[in-house]
């Protein structure tokens, strides 16, 4: 939209989340709260955004690109924080004002609320009739928005069931000339942005009430306002993938980040964790207790029970990953197997490799990780050390209980073992000491 400038006020400390972390940084289904708001507010093609912050976090903003940053010094409410961003707003523009800390606001109603007219303001409203402290929306015979009065300020006897979600958008002209009449004379002795509402009544501008549900307006103040929007935001995944064709036995207890990407036909079992930035194949199967995460998975792929992915790792298709088998910053060719206990670092893995059981990258040196690479049809026996850097050449084969320490060439075998000794009687002999 053109004429279009968002403002999205994030400048609180956020302080009842008792975290050193920013509220708006916290984390929701793998992405940071703040960049739910921002990404909806890019899809209304705006002139400008506007993001409000205090000092304390705007170093953790700089890699946003074509957002002005503004920085509200005082918490004296918000209205000071609109104040902050009015002298960057061009007076023929409709402002739309958003908030950090609402991830499951959605496309088609901000654009609704961004419809106004000359002498229309559009306030996003719903409905709650359990105790609350939204501020509550007072509507005139003409079914318009006569004021907003919080929570606090009103008297014990008034009670009002049509909640602010603080979500409003209006003309910069009209918000110019109301900010200036605000007032701190309230219980917080705060500009409460909310008193424009009823100065614009008075002055004859049609403040509109836009009606949606409390769950796509919720704000997260606390960490059980987190907990409460991770079980939103999970069930929401769950049913998007479900619809795609996924087939989960057990939904409740898969969770998935927000980019997650999954084909045709995949199966997940009970218990799976899917991190940020994953992407897996057609037809493959996921067993219980997996964690993914930052990585590839290639088609018809078994992973698990209990398998770590990490990141930087690269799964082709037709590959065996099985129990208590962690795997990072790998590649791992088709039709290979690592079916058990077995970790695998730094490494890149041909095609039809067998990985035994009890097999070890050694990639750690104590100061840099080095690579190993075993080449297709290669066979590792079980409860092998490779120290890198190293490379088991095509067709070779590993003894078990090998450490290697040298590279293997093509079609060889390799064996590094202590020559296996017996002491005739030594456990009777021993008992009579």
């Amino acid at each position: 939209m053109k004429n279009l400038e968002i403002i999205i006020l994030a400048a609180g400390k956020g302080t009842r989340m008792k975290s050193s972390k920013p509220k708006i940084l916290h984390e929701l289904g793998g992405k940071q709260i703040i960049d739910y708001i921002i990404d909806i507010s890019k899809k209304l093609k705006p002139k400008r955004i506007h993001l409000v912050l205090n000092s304390q976090i705007k170093a953790k903003f700089n890699k946003y690109k074509n957002i002005n940053i503004i920085i509200q010094k005082k918490q004296n409410g918000t209205g000071d924080a609109i104040k902050n961003a009015l002298k960057c707003l061009n007076p023929n523009s409709i402002a739309l004002t958003l908030y950090g800390d609402v991830p499951f606001i959605n496309h088609k109603t901000i654009m609704n609320v961004s419809k106004i007219k000359d002498n229309l303001i559009n306030v996003l409203c719903f409905n709650k009739e359990e105790k609350n402290n939204y501020g509550k929306v007072i509507l005139g015979p003409d079914g318009y928005i006569s004021e907003i009065v919080e929570q606090k300020e009103l008297k014990k006897n008034e009670n009002y069931y049509l909640c602010n979600s603080g979500v409003f958008a209006i003309r910069a002209k009209l918000l110019r000339s109301l900010l200036p009449k605000l007032r701190k004379n309230n219980k917080k002795k705060e500009f409460y942005l909310t008193d424009i509402f009823k100065l614009a009544h008075k002055l004859g501008a049609v403040v509109n009430p836009i009606l949606t549900y409390e769950e796509e307006v919720m704000g997260i103040n606390d960490k059980k306002d987190l907990a409460m929007a991770h079980k939103i935001k999970q069930n929401k995944l769950r049913s998007k993938h479900l619809t795609a064709g996924v087939t989960m036995v057990d939904p409740d207890t898969v969770y998935f980040s927000e980019d997650t990407k999954i084909g045709k036909d995949v199966v997940i079992h009970p218990f799976v964790i899917i991190g940020k930035n994953v992407k897996i194949g057609n037809r493959t199967e996921i067993f219980s207790f997996t964690h993914i995460e930052d990585c590839k998975i290639g088609n018809e792929v078994n992973i698990g029970p209990y398998a770590r992915i990490r990141p930087g790792t690269k799964i082709r298709s037709n590959v065996g990953v099985g129990n208590f088998v962690e795997i990072k910053n790998t590649i791992v060719g088709k039709k290979s197997k690592l079916n058990h206990l077995s970790y695998v670092g730094d490494s890149k893995l041909g095609q039809n490799v067998n990985i035994g059981a009890g097999t070890i990258t050694c990639n750690y040196d104590g100061s840099k990780k080095n690579k190993t690479n075993i080449e297709d049809n290669a066979f590792i026996g079980s409860n092998s050390s490779l120290v890198a850097p190293v490379t088991i050449g095509k067709k070779a084969y590993i003894g078990s209980g090998s450490t290697i320490t040298k590279n293997v060439t093509a079609n060889s075998l390799a064996v590094e073992r202590a020559l296996q000794k017996e002491i005739k009687n030594w456990v009777s002999k021993k008992r009579e000491k």
